[in-house]
């Protein structure tokens, strides 16, 4: 299977086999091709906690809502925003961490630690390996931050699970490529007319049955007839909702708290 294939055929593994382990040299491969991944100026403004111990496991599992199959892969990295290495060597050199107050700063870090997070699911999949990616672990950083034991500047920005997968999901279907790839300027309507059809497809696949994005704590501004749920309907509560744990609503104010102003 080429590159092209796999990708077209990726999936997120949920269902992981307990009884198979991953050998350290694969996962010296996975890592090392994250490494070689681009990173802005060299910088390297990222790191990987690989978290082996079975009790930190589920409490990060129950921090992230709940999602035991955490437990299960064969690996579980935290993937952090890593400006500490930053400040170290500044003050090595003798000089002021002027850009550590600034959010382009704190912007361009987790860009790259986004490249090496999805380069290493990549080096993984290309394995054998199924994986999936843990926004959930954004739901109580703090926390996050005292399992891990994580200095000041240092600060989760995702999970990744890694292990053989026990079951394998289809791929969903994306929005048509008219929709994303767009020539020159950005058209409105190349991409509303791509909404508009993957809105269908999406009402009509079945993959929300039963998984309806709840609407408590969602304010409708107006009254809309909604004979469908689709893409639409879905992503419209997700982004709409103020439940605070979902919004995750207190993530300026603990960033600021570990050392990141973004100002």
């Amino acid at each position: 299977m080429d590159i092209f294939e796999r990708l077209q055929n990726r999936s997120s593994v949920r269902s992981f086999d307990t009884t198979k382990q991953i050998p350290r040299e694969h996962e010296q491969k996975i890592v090392g091709a994250a490494q070689r991944a681009s990173t802005s100026f060299n910088l390297q403004t990222y790191c990987f906690i690989s978290v082996k111990d079975t009790e930190n496991r589920k409490k990060l599992a129950e921090l992230s809502g709940e999602q035991w199959f955490i437990c299960k892969a064969s690996l579980f990295y935290v993937v952090c925003v890593d400006l500490y290495k930053m400040d170290f060597i500044a003050h090595k050199a003798g000089y002021k961490y002027h850009q550590k107050n600034l959010l382009e700063g704190f912007l361009m870090a987790s860009i790259d630690t986004a490249i090496a997070g999805q380069t290493a699911a990549i080096a993984a999949e290309s394995l054998g390996y199924g994986i999936c990616m843990i926004g959930g672990i954004r739901n109580h950083v703090d926390q996050v931050c005292e399992v891990l034991q994580l200095p000041q500047l240092v600060v989760p920005l995702f999970g990744l699970c890694i292990g053989h997968p026990r079951k394998v999901n289809p791929p969903k279907p994306r929005l048509p490529i008219s929709g994303i790839l767009l020539e020159d300027t950005y058209d409105k309507s190349c991409v509303e007319n791509a909404i508009e059809e993957y809105d269908e497809q999406m009402a009509h696949s079945g993959l929300y049955n039963n998984r309806e994005f709840p609407k408590k704590d969602i304010e409708e501004l107006r009254e809309v007839a909604k004979d469908k749920y689709g893409w639409v309907e879905h992503c419209a509560r997700r982004v709409a909702t103020q439940d605070p744990l979902k919004s995750r609503a207190q993530l300026l104010q603990i960033l600021q708290e570990r050392g990141f102003p973004l100002g």
